[in-house]
């Protein structure tokens, strides 16, 4: 651990001197990043691939970064990245849209599912493109498995499985590939159980299918499709997050929605709580859903 921190500290130390002083040009996005761990640093090296960022400044609770208050005043700065622990990552993205800024939010994309509701809100009041962290949705593979399951050529899909081991933390990736092929489903009612944290086991009811989200040990992963046709699996890909960044530089610049628009990995993101929420109270929860249009 002190090894690591060190590692954190230079890093912080290098980067805070340096990218402080950068000037975009008039065609560039200049982007703060707000929390530079394990995934703040490895998003700083995807938009560093992107011709059209500019890597502005850095935001961490060690200094020498600077405060993410004072990158939220800085007119300079076109938008965040938001790579901070999760309890962070709905306020964070409510404030950036009140300063006017473009946001890239890490997932879960909130811990409280009323924190998801919020984020939604400021996007649309602000007019803020608010892209999200669920990189799937770039990758090639899953576009065809959604295109593939919304073609018929799986026949009726009636069952999806996610599963995934216990050394990975990918639920919300995982349950966000099924409601992506699904055009953006909503389970109705969701059963969990296991052993915190190492094994669970949840099923939920969508119209039309039922999906379980398996995680145990093991070293596999991946979402499956079982049509009458014929099943197709799906792994996550490893080279997604270039793509990603170059969507959301795309939606900046033409104010489209991105792929992976903010209200999507909210429902991802609800979806997975609740079905923490039913494990914890070992009851079924159901809701109706369409209290999850979020029509704001």
């Amino acid at each position: 651990m002190a090894q690591v921190s060190t590692r954190r500290r230079d890093f912080l130390k290098a980067a805070g001197c340096a990218a402080l002083t950068i000037k975009g040009a008039n065609d560039r996005v200049n982007v703060a990043f707000l929390g530079v761990g394990r995934m703040g640093a490895r998003n700083i090296g995807y938009a560093a691939r992107v011709p059209g960022f500019e890597i502005a400044a850095i935001c961490d609770v060690n200094q020498p970064a600077r405060d993410f208050r004072e990158i939220l005043a800085d007119p300079s700065i076109d938008a965040v990245c938001i790579s901070t622990p999760d309890h962070w990552h709905a306020y964070m993205t409510v404030e950036a849209c009140k300063a006017g800024k473009d946001v890239y939010v890490e997932t879960p994309a909130f811990v409280n599912v009323e924190e998801g509701v919020k984020m939604v809100e400021a996007a649309r009041q602000y007019k803020r493109v608010v892209q999200a962290g669920t990189v799937e949705r770039s990758g090639t593979s899953v576009q065809k498995a959604r295109e593939m399951v919304g073609s018929g050529a799986l026949g009726d899909v009636r069952f999806c499985r996610a599963f995934e081991a216990a050394t990975t933390d990918g639920g919300v990736h995982l349950m966000d590939i099924v409601q992506f092929a699904f055009d953006e489903a909503m389970p109705f009612s969701v059963t969990a159980q296991g052993s915190t944290p190492d094994t669970m086991l949840a099923t939920f009811r969508y119209p039309g299918f039922i999906a379980s989200y398996e995680r145990r040990a093991g070293n596999e992963h991946g979402t499956a499709f079982h049509g009458t046709k014929g099943t197709l699996i799906v792994n996550r890909e490893a080279n997604t997050h270039v793509a990603h960044w170059k969507n959301f530089l795309h939606c900046i610049r033409t104010r489209a929605k991105p792929i992976s628009e903010i209200e999507t990995c909210v429902r991802s993101t609800a979806t997975c709580v609740l079905a923490n929420l039913a494990m914890r109270r070992g009851t079924t929860l159901d809701w109706d859903e369409k209290a999850w249009k979020l029509e704001v």
